[in-house]
Order: structure tokens, then sequence, then C-alpha cells
């Protein structure tokens, strides 16, 4: 009786766990970039539906929003998804979209819909990760963007480069804050 009881607990947080998967999966569907099938990475929403999801896939894509008393909420420029590209662990380029799963513009800064970001000096790079790594990111270092280590080129809503803030280059610890998700707009 005791090991039924067990079972059907089991059932039931199983089922509760993939009904709170699929609510906010159907949410994916909205950015057509982002590649199907897709599985949770991350989801801290509270009893009240409020925090965020973050979906990943095999194209090692991660789409993320967040939910405010469990729907979609929209952040300042009207951004309400990120997608965020990788190979080989690296952020290769972030992109910001609407509602509607439109590119939008970030208005609040210098109006970006996508940007990309290229590593320079790898091996420079590399070195300052690892410092950063071994302090989970609690560090501070020297402002090194002058060093060109990090490379990013801004895109407008139709995908175009923003030709007034080209090159730009970032910190290190910039980076590795996209790169782990720690930046929100």
């Amino acid at each position: 009786m005791k090991s039924l009881l067990l079972y059907l607990v089991f059932l039931q947080s199983l089922f509760t766990f993939a009904q709170s998967d699929t609510k906010y999966q159907i949410y994916t569907n909205k950015i057509v970039q982002f590649s199907k099938p897709a599985r949770v990475l991350y989801q801290n929403i509270d009893a009240t539906g409020n925090g965020s999801v973050e979906f990943t896939n095999a194209r090692k894509q991660v789409l993320r929003f967040r939910v405010l008393n469990k729907k979609l909420q929209i952040q300042h420029g009207g951004i309400a998804f990120q997608l965020f590209y990788y190979q080989n662990d690296y952020l290769q380029r972030i992109e910001n979209f609407d509602v509607n799963g439109k590119l939008a513009g970030e208005r609040e800064s210098k109006n970006e819909a996508a940007v990309t970001f290229t590593i320079e000096k790898p091996d420079l790079y590399l070195k300052k990760k690892k410092l950063i790594d071994a302090a989970e990111g609690n560090i501070e270092l020297k402002e090194d963007h002058n060093e060109k280590i990090i490379r990013v080129e801004l895109y407008d809503q139709n995908n175009l480069p923003i030709r007034e803030f080209q090159p730009a280059y970032i910190s290190s610890k910039t980076y590795w804050n996209y790169n782990v998700r720690m930046y929100w707009p």
C-alpha cells in the first residue's frame, strides 16, 4: 500500500512537471529562429507565476523570457525574448525579439536588436576567463576593452549593422557575463 501511494505521488509530480514544461513551451513557437524540439534548461517560476524560463535545443541555442502572473512579461523597449547562439560553449550572437517574435531594438541602449561577438585574441581571453571562472564571476578585473580582445557588432531590427557604433570592443568580464546570461534587457 505504501509503495502504491509513493508511486501515485511520483506520477502526480511527473505529470505536474510535464504540464509546467508545456505551459511555457508554447512561447518558444513565437520565435521561428529557435529550433525545435526544445527542452527546459532553467526555470525559476514562483507560486504566483513570476520568474524566468530558459529553453535549449540541439543547435546550442538558448531562448529565454520572463513571465509575470503566468503571462509573458515585456521588458523595457518592448523586448520579450532573447535568443542566444553558442558555438563550442562560446557566445556568438544575441537577438532580442518583441512579443510577436520580430527582432526588436533595445531602445534604452543603442537600439540594437542583435549583437555578435568575436573573440579576436582567444588565448588572452582564455587566460582571463580562467580567472573569472575560478572566482565564479565575483572578481574585479582591470578594464581591458582597449586590448581589443572581444569585438562586438550591433544590428538593428532589420538585421542591418548600426555603423555609427562599429567597431566596438567590450571587456572580457562583460563578455563572460553575457556568455553566462547574467544580463537582462
